[in-house]
C-alpha cells in the first residue's frame, strides 16, 4: 500500500522539478500519475500514522497548479497582443464573478469555509488558462494519451482483482477511518465503505485506485474519450486505426465501466460511441450500435435477471431510491435558487456542506452553482461548456493531425461527461476536472494560433 503516498510524491517532485525547467509536462504528469490515486494516497499515509503530513500532501495539487500557473503567465511576453477568445472572457468572469461572494455578506459560512468552496467552485480556471497560454508545441499530445491508457490499463488489472477476490480496494487502505476523521463521514452500506460503493439491490460497485467508484467511472468516460481521439487520424481523409495496446485499453474501458456500475457514467460511455460514430461518420459503425442497441433491450427485457436487472429496471421506474434521491435533490436545489436566485452563499451546498451535513441539491453540478453563486452563474457555466463543444465540432471540420486530435478528445469528453454532471459534482473529481479544463484551455489555444497563422498568411 505505501506505492500510492510514493508515486503521489515522486510524480509531484517531478512535476516541481519540470516547472522549475518551464516545463508544463511534468504538471501533466502529476495529473495522470498523482490525481487518480490522491485519496488513496493520502488514506494510506494516514493510516501509516503520518497525521501531520497529510495537510502538506493535501496541498500538492494547488501548489503544481499555481507554479505552473505563475510559470505559465510570466511566459506571457506582451498581454496587450493577446487576442482573447470569447471563452477566455466568461471564464475570467465567472472566476471574477464567484470570487466576490467570499467578501460579500451573502451565506452563514466565515471566510475560510468560503475560500474552500470557491476552490472547489472556480478552481478550474487556473487550469484552462495554463492550457490556453502554454507553448503548446511543447505539449506531446500522443505521448500525453498514451500515458493516459496506461493509467487505464493499470486501473482495470486492479479493477479485475478486486472482482476476483471479491473485496473493495478502499477496505485496505485506510479510507473510511481517513474520511471520517476528515470529513465526519459515517460508514454506510454492506461492505463497511459508503453507500457509493453499492448499489441499492446490494451489487458491489468497485472504485479501483480511484477515490470511488463514481469518480473511477467517470474516469473511464474520460478515458475511453482519449482513446477515441487516439486511434483517429485526419489529414488528407479520416482514418480509424488501433494498435494492440490501444485495443487494450479499450477492453479495459469496458471491463471497468461495468465493474464501476455507475448509471449515468454508464449510459455516458455508450452515448459517447454513437457520437463519435456520427462525427466521423461512420455510417457502418452507426447501423451496428442501433442493431447492438435492440438487441441488448431485448436481452435485459426478456432475459436478464439478477441484480443487474433489478438496478435497470429501478431506475428506469424510478423505484430506485438513489435515483428518487437525486429527484428529490434537484427540487430542493430549484426551490432555494428560485427565493434566492443570486445564491445562498458560497458552501451552501457541495463540498463544504456535505461536511457540515446542511447540503442543498448537492447531486447536481449545475444546481450546486446555482444554489451557491446564483443562476446567472450557472448559466454562464453552461454557456462555457456548451461554447467549447461548439467551438470544438466547428473547429474539426477545418482541423488536421495533432489539432484534430485535441478537438475531438475535448468534444467527447465535455460530451461524455455531460450525463455525470447531473447526478455528481464532476469538478470534485480532480483528476478529471483538471485533465478536461487544461485540454480545454489547450484546445482554445490551438484554435486561436491557427487564426493567427491564417491572419498573417492573408494579411
Amino acid at each position: 500500500m505505501f506505492l500510492f503516498p510514493l508515486a503521489y510524491i515522486v510524480s509531484f517532485l517531478y512535476g516541481l522539478s519540470e516547472v522549475f525547467k518551464r516545463q508544463v509536462q511534468g504538471l501533466l504528469v502529476f495529473i495522470l500519475v498523482g490525481l487518480p490515486i490522491y485519496i488513496n494516497a493520502l488514506s494510506v499515509s494516514f493510516m501509516y500514522g503520518y497525521v501531520k503530513w497529510i495537510p502538506l500532501l493535501q496541498s500538492f495539487k494547488e501548489i503544481l497548479v499555481l507554479a505552473t500557473f505563475t510559470m505559465v503567465a510570466l511566459s506571457i511576453k506582451n498581454i496587450k497582443q493577446i487576442k482573447w477568445h470569447v471563452i477566455d472572457i466568461l471564464i475570467i468572469v465567472f472566476f471574477i464573478y464567484s470570487l466576490l461572494y467570499v467578501f460579500l455578506p451573502i451565506g452563514s459560512y466565515s471566510v475560510g469555509s468560503k475560500l474552500l468552496a470557491l476552490k472547489s467552485l472556480s478552481f478550474f480556471p487556473f487550469l484552462y488558462f495554463i492550457g490556453r497560454f502554454c507553448a503548446a508545441e511543447t505539449v506531446t499530445v500522443n505521448k500525453l494519451f498514451s500515458f493516459l491508457v496506461i493509467m487505464i490499463l493499470a486501473a482495470a488489472i486492479v479493477v479485475v482483482a478486486e472482482k476476483f477476490f471479491n473485496q473493495h480496494l478502499h477496505t485496505r487502505t485506510g479510507y473510511m477511518a481517513y474520511n471520517t476523521h476528515y470529513f465526519d463521514a459515517d460508514v454506510s452500506g454492506n461492505y463497511g465503505l459508503q453507500w457509493t460503493f453499492q448499489t441499492e439491490s446490494g451489487l458491489k460497485r468497485f472504485g479501483s485506485i480511484f477515490s470511488n467508484p463514481l469518480e473511477f467511472a467517470a474516469g473511464i468516460v474520460l478515458g475511453l474519450s482519449i482513446l477515441l481521439a487516439l486511434i483517429t487520424y485526419k489529414q488528407d481523409r479520416l482514418t480509424i486505426q488501433a494498435n494492440s495496446f490501444e485495443i487494450a485499453g479499450i477492453i479495459a474501458c469496458l471491463v471497468c465501466i461495468f465493474l464501476a456500475a455507475s448509471r449515468a457514467s454508464f449510459l455516458s460511455f455508450f452515448l459517447l460511441v454513437y457520437c463519435y460514430g456520427w462525427i466521423t461518420q461512420q455510417k457502418k459503425a452507426l447501423f451496428y450500435f442501433h442493431t447492438a442497441l435492440v438487441l441488448v433491450v431485448m436481452y435485459v427485457y426478456y432475459f436478464l435477471e439478477g441484480d443487474f436487472y433489478d438496478l435497470i429496471m429501478d431506475t428506469l421506474t424510478f423505484q430506485s431510491t438513489s435515483s428518487a434521491g437525486h429527484v428529490l435533490e434537484w427540487i430542493a436545489g430549484i426551490d432555494a435558487m428560485t427565493a434566492s436566485p443570486f445564491g445562498l452563499g458560497l458552501g451552501q451546498s457541495g463540498r463544504v456542506a456535505s461536511v457540515t451535513k446542511d447540503n442543498i441539491g448537492g447531486e447536481n453540478q449545475f444546481i450546486i452553482i446555482g444554489v451557491q453563486v446564483g443562476v446567472l452563474a450557472m448559466f454562464l457555466y453552461l454557456s462555457i461548456y456548451i461554447m467549447l463543444i461548439r467551438e470544438g465540432i466547428k473547429n474539426l471540420k477545418t482541423s488536421v493531425g495533432k489539432n484534430w486530435k485535441v478537438f475531438l478528445a475535448v468534444v467527447l469528453i465535455k460530451i461524455g461527461l455531460f450525463l455525470p454532471m447531473f447526478t455528481a459534482y464532476v469538478d470534485s473529481y480532480i483528476y478529471i476536472s483538471y485533465f478536461s479544463w487544461f485540454l480545454s484551455g489547450y484546445m482554445i489555444n490551438l484554435i486561436q494560433q491557427s487564426k493567427v497563422q491564417r491572419d498573417t498568411i492573408y494579411a
